[in-house]
C-alpha cells in the first residue's frame, strides 16, 4: 500500500513538471511586440478603376473666307480704292463690271478682287463683311470742309476737247489739303505723258492743262504739243511724285 502512494505521488509530480515544461516552452517559442507598437493591420488592395479611353475632339472646319466687299465714300474714286487695298485698277473695273470708272456713287458695294475678307491692309478703308448680317460700319473721316492741314485729294475733274489740239485741256481740282504737283505726272496708255512743274495747289484750287502752246500760268499749264493728246474713250492715270495711282479718268 505504502509503494503504491509513492508512485502516485511519483505521478503527479511528473504530470506537474511536464505541465510546467509546456507552459515554458511555450512562453519560450512566442516572439514579444515592441512595447507601444501597434499590430498591423492588414490593408485592403483597392483595384485601379479602368482609364476611361479619350476620345479626340475635332473642331469643327474653318468657314472658307469670302470676298472682301468696299462701300464707295464720299470723295472716293476707283483710283483710290484700288491703291488703299493694293490691287490693280484694271482688275478692280473688271471684276465689279463697270462700264464708266467716272462714274461711282456713294453707298456703292465694290468686291475687292484678290483680297479675302480676313486679309485687310492696315491702312485700307473699312470694309463690309462678305455675308451674314451686316454691321454698322466703322468709316475713316473724310473732309467735309478741306483745309490747308488736311490731306490732298486731287482728281480729275474733266477733260474738254479731246482729240482738237487748240480746245484740248484736262482740268484738276483739290478736295483736299495744300499740295505740292512738282513731279506729279498725267499719262494715258499710248505713252503720252505730262509731268508737272513745281506748283503748288491750294485747298479748292484747281488748275487747267492744255495740250496745245502757250505760255503757264498758276492757273494754267501748257504743253507745247504740235499733236493732240488724248483721245475718246481712253484712260488718263495721275500718278504723284512716288508713282502712286491718285485718279483715273475716262475722257468722253
Amino acid at each position: 500500500m505504502r509503494s503504491a502512494g509513492i508512485s502516485t505521488r511519483v505521478a503527479l509530480v511528473l504530470i506537474l513538471l511536464s505541465a510546467v515544461a509546456g507552459a515554458i516552452l511555450l512562453l519560450l517559442g512566442r516572439e514579444p511586440s515592441p512595447e507601444g507598437a501597434a499590430t498591423p493591420t492588414p490593408s485592403a488592395t483597392v483595384a485601379p478603376s479602368p482609364t476611361a479611353t479619350a476620345v479626340p475632339t475635332v473642331p469643327p472646319p474653318s468657314p472658307t473666307p469670302g470676298p472682301l466687299l468696299h462701300v464707295v465714300q464720299p470723295g472716293e474714286t476707283l483710283a483710290s480704292i484700288a491703291a488703299a487695298y493694293g490691287v490693280p485698277l484694271a482688275e478692280l473695273i473688271a471684276v465689279n463690271h463697270i462700264q464708266d470708272p467716272n462714274l461711282i456713287r456713294v453707298g456703292q458695294v465694290l468686291v475687292i478682287p484678290g483680297v479675302s475678307a480676313t486679309a485687310v491692309p492696315a491702312e485700307s478703308p473699312t470694309p463690309l463683311p462678305a455675308s451674314g448680317p451686316a454691321p454698322t460700319p466703322v468709316r475713316r473721316p473724310t473732309l467735309s470742309a478741306p483745309t490747308p492741314s488736311g490731306p490732298p485729294a486731287v482728281e480729275i475733274a474733266g477733260v474738254l476737247g479731246a482729240g482738237d489740239l487748240a480746245r484740248e485741256s484736262v482740268r484738276l481740282r483739290n478736295r483736299g489739303g495744300t499740295v505740292s504737283l512738282e513731279g506729279w505726272s498725267l499719262s494715258d496708255a499710248s505713252g503720252d505723258r505730262y509731268t508737272f512743274p513745281r506748283l503748288v495747289l491750294f485747298s479748292g484750287g484747281e488748275v487747267i492743262l492744255h495740250s496745245g502752246p502757250g505760255i503757264s500760268t498758276p492757273t494754267d499749264l501748257y504743253w507745247n504739243r504740235a499733236a493732240p493728246a488724248w483721245q475718246s474713250g481712253e484712260l488718263l492715270t495721275l500718278r504723284d511724285v512716288e508713282g502712286n495711282v491718285v485718279d483715273t479718268y475716262v475722257v468722253p
